[in-house]
């Protein structure tokens, strides 16, 4: 329980120096240096403690900034850390904490399809297409890019001042999707913070299985116990959805 206690301690203690940083890469880089100094013991403590309150405000942006860790290729933390804190937390049955560290494939692949063009964009040259998703002030024009989906003209589409939270959510729950462009979605630092768009993210079979688990700890408990249930999911979302309620004193499931 002291332990615990401790670890509860130093996971809001960590998450107030990472809210005072700069969001995006410079907060990633301190959580990764900060869990890299760690040993696998501690590392777990602390990653449990912050999936356990990943829904409050201040967890919320402590586990995003230990995601992007995770996921940035520059990122301090090396392969042996990695293996040896997901062994670790395999060891202590944390599989919630042990799924940050999964990255399966995404449970629905996407195809192109071949006969879905919508004419009135199809003949617009890419250039034009960034363009006009960034600059024109069309809502129609700027619906039919989104739909048309091309993670290029997406990224430029979501600095469009008009484009809204109801409109960035309609692209993060698109069936089929490119998981390209739902990482553009979770990439862009306009959106990623907004619970709707998360949430419509991580329900996404589309989207890559890594994203899906590292948002499902940021969720509130209502939309984790949706997950447990959800058929479209990869099954490790819904077993970490399952152990993550579980740990959060919710429902048990057998």
């Amino acid at each position: 329980m002291a332990s615990r206690g401790r670890a509860e301690a130093e996971a809001a203690a960590f998450a107030r120096r990472l809210a005072a940083l700069e969001e995006g890469a410079i907060r990633a880089g301190a959580a990764g240096r900060h869990l890299a100094r760690l040993d696998p013991g501690r590392a777990v403590e602390l990653l449990a403690a912050l999936v356990a309150a990943g829904a409050e405000a201040w967890g919320t942006v402590a586990v995003a900034a230990v995601g992007q860790a995770l996921r940035d290729a520059g990122s301090p933390i090396d392969y042996e850390w990695r293996a040896a804190v997901y062994a670790e937390a395999r060891e202590r049955e944390l599989p919630h904490v042990a799924a940050l560290f999964l990255s399966p494939r995404p449970l629905r692949a996407f195809e192109e399809p071949r006969d879905k063009a919508d004419p009135a964009v199809a003949r617009i040259t890419l250039g034009h297409k960034k363009s006009f998703a960034r600059l024109r002030r069309d809502p129609d024009l700027l619906a039919r890019l989104a739909a048309e989906g091309d993670p290029a003209v997406i990224r430029e589409l979501l600095r469009n001042p008009l484009v809204t939270e109801a409109e960035a959510v309609r692209i993060a729950s698109r069936r089929p999707a490119r998981p390209e462009t739902l990482r553009a979605l979770h990439e862009d630092r306009r959106w990623r913070s907004r619970s709707a768009v998360r949430r419509a993210l991580a329900r996404n079979p589309f989207v890559e299985t890594e994203i899906a688990l590292h948002i499902l700890p940021t969720l509130p408990a209502r939309q984790v116990d949706e997950m447990v249930e959800d058929g479209t999911l990869h099954p490790a979302v819904r077993e970490a959805a399952r152990k993550l309620s579980e740990a959060r004193g919710g429902r048990r499931r057998r």
